[in-house]
């Protein structure tokens, strides 16, 4: 079992990379608009908490627990955005 120490770090790490992702989502052009719009309040909410960080109260703990449960919800989102058919001489081309 974790300490909340441990516990604490590790969501502010996960906290601070889903921001990040959040971040690039919204900047990202080929993001459909809804999903940019939802991610830039997502990284400005992350924003709001980054002056707490080391040194929060309960308060500030509860909601980055909660941001971070949105930003797990959010991102699967992007699993889900429709794509145009690949033509075939895109079909075997990588994903990256």
């Amino acid at each position: 079992m974790a300490s909340n120490e441990a516990k604490n770090e590790v969501q502010t790490m996960v906290l601070s990379d889903l921001a990040a992702i959040c971040q690039k989502l919204a900047e990202n052009s080929a993001v459909p608009e809804m999903l940019r719009e939802r991610a830039d309040e997502l990284f400005k909410e992350f924003n709001l908490l980054v002056p707490y960080r080391g040194k929060c109260d309960a308060e500030v703990h509860f909601r980055a627990e909660r941001l971070l449960t949105k930003m797990a919800r959010f991102l699967p989102r992007i699993l889900e955005l429709e794509t145009l058919p690949a033509d075939s001489s895109h079909f075997n081309a990588p994903l990256f």
